[in-house]
């Protein structure tokens, strides 16, 4: 990947920016560039052992700040029903970031994922993507990329057409502990081996896509396009 500036991560829940970007995201922040996350069910009002509104905010804030990133965005959508939410509500949600912002690269969830929440998101993020394209007043967004989030792109129906499947890879060797320490700051999230969002899991599917690529561990990545060279 390019040295860019501004990255915008655009995910449904908490924990999925971490899941999804935590390493790579916090190799960008090392080597100088900014991750802004925006979550657009902030609440996640009906997650099982889900902590207090002050605890889940603590929560938030401390696994973003041990990654380096700034302050998330917490959008109000309703978790687990955002496909009653109109479509353009959210995009224009995002779009609005995306005005803020000025991100040079958005990174979100893949379309395939189990999680019905992660394809709205996708969606949206996708159209949201097209909006330097509809106005004469932004900059060309550098690219656009879809992440895979332990127990839900995994957990995706096989046979359904739409497997996430990689194509850009990240080495992130030095920073796939910090991924895990940042996970624990949501408590109730992690679970053990052989869950996915177990340490063993999530070091095992590092390993894996670093030894797809020829890399250590490594976080995978889909591009649905990119601009320039």
């Amino acid at each position: 990947m390019n040295p860019i500036k501004m990255n915008l991560v655009v995910v449904a829940h908490p924990d999925d920016e971490v899941l999804g970007f935590g390493a790579t995201g916090a190799k960008l922040v090392d080597r100088g560039e900014t991750v802004q996350v925006v979550i657009l069910c902030g609440n996640v009002d009906v997650r099982t052992l889900r902590p207090t509104n002050e605890e889940l905010y603590a929560d938030i804030v401390a696994a973003n700040q041990l990654l380096g990133f700034d302050v998330p965005v917490l959008g109000a959508f309703p978790n687990i029903r955002m496909n009653s939410v109109d479509h353009v509500d959210l995009v224009q949600f995002i779009e609005e970031q995306v005005l803020r912002f000025k991100p040079d690269r958005i990174f979100t969830h893949h379309p395939g994922d189990l999680n019905d929440d992660h394809l709205q998101v996708s969606r949206a993020s996708m159209a949201a993507s097209r909006l330097f394209q509809r106005r004469n007043d932004l900059t060309p967004l550098g690219s656009l990329h879809l992440m895979e989030i332990s127990s839900s792109s995994d957990w995706a129906f096989p046979g359904a057409g739409n497997a996430f499947s990689p194509d850009t890879f990240e080495e992130v060797s030095d920073f796939i502990d910090l991924k895990i320490k940042a996970l624990h700051c949501y408590r109730n999230v992690m679970r053990d081996f052989p869950h996915a969002r177990s340490i063993e899991a999530l070091k095992g599917l590092a390993a894996y896509r670093g030894g797809q690529c020829g890399l250590g561990y490594a976080e995978a990545f889909q591009t649905v396009f990119r601009t320039g060279v």
